[in-house]
């Protein structure tokens, strides 16, 4: 493989650049795996936990209680796992290079699972 290879592994068809990720795994699965592309906002807010949740801490309170998270796994990860599927393999999110500036978020969701891409994006936005 050349040096200009590599470099092209890391941008989309469009020359657009893909989210960041820490491993090769990730930078595959963003350029490899065929899917639709959704920008939605980033999330801030107020988040019910209960005790199902690895956030839920026992000391604060009532088995319900909320908390204040900007974590996109708290705001999307529920919704998306109940109708989408499993994290990294039907869908993920990151961020890429003009989603900071603009407060933005990026998800990926495999060709199978596209027909929910248009309802998150409006949904979301």
């Amino acid at each position: 493989m050349s040096k200009f290879e590599i470099k092209r592994l890391f941008f989309f068809p469009s020359g657009s650049h893909m989210p960041v990720t820490l491993n090769i795994m990730g930078q595959l699965w963003w350029r490899f795996v065929p899917g639709t592309v959704i920008n939605v906002r980033w999330p801030v807010g107020d988040v019910e936990i209960d005790e199902s949740m690895p956030q839920w801490d026992w000391t604060i309170g009532p088995p319900k209680y909320k908390i204040e998270s900007a974590d996109p796994n708290d705001h999307y990860r529920p919704f998306l796992e109940k109708y989408v599927g499993k994290q990294g393999w039907d869908w993920d999110w990151g961020m890429a290079d003009r989603d900071a500036t603009d407060n933005r978020l990026t998800i990926k969701i495999r060709r199978k699972h596209a027909r929910y891409a248009t309802l998150l994006a409006m949904r979301w936005s």
